[in-house]
């Protein structure tokens, strides 16, 4: 038993394709520590003749249920909370959620069970701060007088087809819209929003257009120092990684298709494939994002960069109230995560 006599390791086997398996036995003292509680849940469910439930007296409740019940089931507590115990004591540094199978359950014996779970694989980082200096800044983020004109055309066309009923060409053109184009004066930019006048849109409609330029031109740099970094960093991924972020990406599909009111099986009939089709499809970049999920982490690591702990609990709390039935502690690890990865995309944006 290890010094606080609640687990002992049996076996550990060396890694295979990044899976760690460990054989443990789980005092029976530390199960029976779990007994009163135990007890204590099931008075609460069980019915019993003569008391009301909740109420009836412990041994009535050991009669009713058994022994070999209540052992059963401080064996599943005691393993919850051991678990985790192990994994840390025993530096499993694991990224998946252990697979806890038992080996041995025998009343008032120690307990055996077999732990397997995927390791945290090996990363050798790219020289990111490199790459990301070698990858150009966007430049000329302005909006041109072209964009701005061609945005101001596009939205008088518009107009012009929203007060049409007629049928327009294959092209989405009507000679009878062309002919109605609404002027551009200060009775149309007040209909578009609260615009003083022609020149106050125009201005505005600039900064916007400028806004949306800068923000996808820096979006594709960070992509472009992303995929550069992925491309020659080590990185030894395992499989069970890959399949977990294209079972994530099948779930965000489908929320996305359900979001036009369609049933994602007559997506799938449309299309002519199966769920397995898109996530072969969608390997590759499922591998990317696995790889993303990992170099990220490793990059703040390296460069002690945090998220902002008024900043998580501000996002948590949001997250809590648009998402009542979340839990908090997982909400937690998300908001974290995601402020964390921002950070670090900021970290490479400005060096």
């Amino acid at each position: 038993m290890s010094e606080n006599k609640k687990y002992k390791v049996l076996e550990k086997a060396d890694p295979k394709d990044s899976i760690i398996s460990m054989t443990v036995s789980i005092g029976k003292e530390f199960v029976n520590s779990h007994r009163d509680q135990t007890i204590s849940d099931l008075r609460q469910d069980v019915e019993i003749d003569g008391f009301r439930k909740g109420k009836a007296p412990q041994d009535k409740v050991i009669e009713k249920v058994g022994e070999v019940s209540i052992w059963e089931k401080n064996t599943f507590k005691a393993i919850n909370t051991i678990v985790p115990v192990i994994l840390e004591e025993e530096k499993m540094n694991v990224i998946t959620m252990p697979n806890i199978s038992i080996v041995k359950l025998v009343p008032d014996t120690d307990p055996e069970i077999k732990i397997e779970a995927t390791l945290m694989p090996e990363v050798k980082l790219a020289d990111y701060k490199k790459i990301a200096q070698g990858i150009e800044k966007p430049k000329d983020t302005d909006a041109t007088e072209k964009e701005v004109e061609d945005y101001i055309e596009h939205l008088r066309k518009s107009r012009a087809k929203a007060s049409h009923e007629h049928k327009h060409d294959e092209e989405g053109k009507c000679e009878d819209c062309e002919k109605d184009l609404p002027e551009l004066d200060d009775e149309f930019v007040k209909t578009l929003g609260d615009f003083k006048n022609v020149e106050d849109f125009k201005n505005k409609l600039k900064e916007n257009i400028s806004v949306d330029k800068k923000t996808h031109l820096s979006q594709k740099r960070r992509m472009e120092i992303m995929e550069k970094i992925i491309s020659e960093s080590e990185i030894q991924m395992p499989e069970v990684l890959i399949q977990e972020e294209q079972e994530r990406m099948l779930h965000e599909f489908k929320a996305k298709v359900e979001g036009f009111k369609m049933k994602f099986e007559e997506y799938l009939n449309e299309i002519k494939k199966t769920e397995e089709d898109l996530k072969k499809e969608w390997k590759a970049d499922a591998e990317k994002r696995a790889k993303m999920n990992l170099i990220l982490p490793k990059i703040a690591r390296e460069e002690k960069i945090k998220a902002d702990e008024k900043e998580i609990e501000k996002e948590v709390e949001n997250l809590k109230n648009h998402h009542q039935d979340v839990d908090e502690n997982v909400a937690r690890v998300y908001v974290t995560n995601v402020l964390s990865n921002q950070k670090v995309f900021d970290f490479l944006d400005n060096l």
